[in-house]
């Protein structure tokens, strides 16, 4: 019991789920930041302590994740720490994230109970990475600066480049044949996929490693933009990244094995100019058009003759988002949203038959990750709870429709080869065009006020921000469309 308890503290500083209701408040204990050193420390202490009631787990959290929800950043002042103990302190926060991971090993999913026990294990660890972020952005860099220094993905020190003290990895040449990498994109079509199953994610896609004889490295991935290529490690390294994880099976040779088949069933497509096609359905059942998760699922099935079925926990989806699904190309419904279930990139966190080796942010990128995540957990938000929808204006049909006939169009369609792919529908096209819209314009709001305040915001901040702008941009719509900033592409 201790332990999930313990585990709850940290939610509320950084962690961001769907809002929950502020019926509790803790009496204050200590000075600001200052109770964060206790938590982290108290919580490391507990991990190993073992949790035999799922009802514990549920119940506990979510009376904790409601009183720690209402920190503010005034509360939250890293700026009273050292760097040395703020580099501590996250180390902490990792080695206590890997303790969680190895005792999801025990977690069989027989109630709802253990339901919700999975879903704040996950909420959990997703905070306590936020609260390494913010960490980390305080105090790599000022966070006035805008400038965005020069970081290489696998590369660098602590606390933004984090090993596993199990493994001896110093950077990209340690990754080893079927490692899976676990990455986070930085556009608002990443963040979508981050937050669009049932329990929000932090990452967007995943790669899987190639080693061949010489010890060559290959990453195999499917792309939204082009289907699934195989390509140098390098490849992967270019596209910077906002995060990365390594994972690694236990079993070797099985996950060399899964490495070498994906990388040659992909390769041979694109050697052919004929990429497999991007899953838009995310359908892990069909190996017929992949999706990014599933080179992973198909991989490791393929390499363990059908005995491996990966992830052990799989993304569900809530019936408020099926007209979102459905727009994405998810065959979804009323029937079966209940039974459907997908490998979401961030599913392979909860899997403790991998090892969690590396980790590495980009310091630079934090607060706009986090912004993006916490915008797209409003707009799902209100897609569930009050029937938002997105509606193109012409504008965005003009130019979704004009995209569409152009990527038909000989000689001009090479040129637009790599933004969009020909089996697109006009539908995505407009829903991806409008996800960039409607988010721009929420984040030009918050990054307003950040200006202002001064330093980094919590999640309950910006999620005020958010709520009081969208009372704000009500009122121009109902009084006038034209003049709303979102509305008039996203409203019940």
């Amino acid at each position: 019991m201790n332990k999930f308890i313990l585990c709850i503290l940290v939610i509320g500083l950084i962690g961001c789920s769907k809002s929950p209701d502020l019926k509790y408040r803790l009496p204050a204990s200590g000075e600001g930041l200052s109770n964060l050193e206790n938590i982290i420390d108290s919580l490391g202490k507990a991990v190993s302590t073992p949790v035999n009631s799922s009802t514990v787990c549920s119940e506990e959290l979510e009376k904790y994740y409601g009183a720690l929800f209402s920190l503010t950043s005034a509360e939250v002042d890293l700026e009273k720490f050292d760097k040395i103990k703020v580099h501590s302190l996250v180390q902490s926060s990792f080695e206590t994230r890997i303790e969680m991971r190895k005792k999801l090993k025990d977690l069989v999913l027989k109630t709802e109970t253990d339901q919700k026990c999975l879903h704040n294990v996950r909420a959990t660890v997703r905070a306590l990475r936020y609260v390494e972020d913010y960490m980390v952005e305080v105090t790599e860099f000022s966070h006035k600066e805008k400038v965005e220094v020069g970081y290489t993905t696998l590369k660098g020190e602590a606390p933004y480049f984090l090993v596993n003290k199990d493994f001896n990895f110093k950077g990209v040449d340690d990754l080893r044949g079927g490692d899976v990498i676990l990455s986070r994109g930085n556009a608002y079509s990443s963040a979508a996929i981050a937050r669009i199953g049932t329990a929000d994610a932090q990452f967007s896609h995943l790669s899987l490693v190639h080693e061949d004889e010489k010890g060559n490295l290959f990453t195999s991935e499917a792309h939204i933009e082009i289907g699934s290529v195989g390509e140098p490690i390098q490849a992967h390294i270019d596209q910077g990244n906002a995060r990365t994880v390594v994972f690694r099976f236990r079993d070797p040779l099985i996950a060399k094995r899964a490495g070498e088949i994906m990388y040659k069933k992909v390769r041979a497509k694109q050697e052919q100019k004929k990429n497999i096609k991007y899953d838009f359905g995310m359908n892990y059942a069909d190996n017929t058009d992949l999706f990014c998760s599933e080179i992973i699922y198909d991989g490791y099935r393929q390499a363990s003759d059908g005995e491996l079925d990966v992830p052990v926990f799989k993304t569900k989806f809530n019936k408020g988002l099926i007209p979102f699904l459905q727009k994405l190309g998810i065959n979804i419904d009323e029937t079966n949203v209940d039974s459907f279930d997908t490998f979401g990139p961030g599913d392979i966190e909860f899997d403790s038959r991998f090892d969690l080796v590396a980790e590495w942010r980009n310091p630079a990128r934090m607060r706009d990750t986090r912004t993006k995540d916490l915008v797209l957990t409003k707009l799902f938000e209100w897609m569930e709870k009050d029937g938002y929808r997105f509606h193109p204006p012409g504008k965005i049909k003009r130019k979704a429709w004009f995209s569409w006939v152009l990527r038909r169009t000989p000689l001009v369609s090479l040129a637009l080869r790599g933004k969009f792919p020909k089996y697109m529908t006009r539908d995505q096209l407009r829903l991806f065009l409008l996800l960039d819209e409607v988010g721009i314009k929420l984040q030009d709001r918050i990054d307003l006020v950040q200006e202002e305040y001064g330093k980094p915001m919590t999640p309950r901040e910006i999620f005020k921000i958010l709520e009081d702008y969208r009372e704000e941009d009500f009122a121009r719509y109902e009084q006038k469309p034209k003049n709303s900033k979102f509305h008039r592409n996203f409203h019940p």
